[in-house]
């Protein structure tokens, strides 16, 4: 699939997604940050706090900023010479971007609840050591990603058509004289 969007709206779409993307590892680091301040210290008021920004930034943050991103690349993808599955580089960046929207949904959000319950019963939270550092794995997934964005390493995949092969040639410019 060759280009569908021209130059201005490329701009505009390429400027949209990275904001929303850094808007999001900016929430995520908030949460490592928050994560961590929970997870050492003694003070359970201060934990609690902590739990409940976490639950914060993720429902009004973190949530629209991930399938903001998700959305946001995917139509990066249609729209220019990208595609979906022609580089690695966008692949494997669409691969990590489900995977941590999954591992946030069903690994840290669940740990973000069974934390502000333990803190509601008063006690320290059983999974503050997981909440953290998973945390924190996102963190770098969202580096890694941003690495992928900048460096377009490992060239095309398998299934990506030799360029050229299915398109004529362009003729000729003979000039004046034809």
């Amino acid at each position: 699939m060759g280009r569908i969007a021209g130059k201005r709206l490329r701009q505009l779409l390429v400027f949209v997604h990275v904001v929303v993307s850094v808007g999001w590892m900016g929430a995520g680091a908030a949460n490592v940050v928050l994560a961590m301040t929970a997870g050492y210290t003694d003070r359970p008021d201060v934990r609690n706090v902590c739990y409940l920004m976490i639950d914060r930034v993720d429902e009004f943050v973190v949530i629209p900023a991930a399938f903001a991103s998700l959305a946001g690349g995917l139509l990066l993808c249609v729209v220019t010479k990208w595609g979906v599955a022609r580089y690695w580089w966008v692949l494997v960046k669409l691969v990590l971007t489900v995977a941590v929207i999954g591992y946030s949904t069903f690994g840290l959000g669940v740990w973000v609840e069974e934390s502000m319950a333990a803190g509601a019963r008063g006690v320290e939270s059983p999974v503050a050591g997981p909440l953290a550092y998973g945390a924190a794995l996102n963190l770098v997934a969202f580096l890694f990603m941003t690495w992928l964005s900048v460096a377009k390493p490992w060239g095309r995949t398998p299934w990506t058509a030799p360029a050229g092969r299915g398109s004529r040639p362009a003729p000729a410019y003979r000039g004046l004289a034809s």
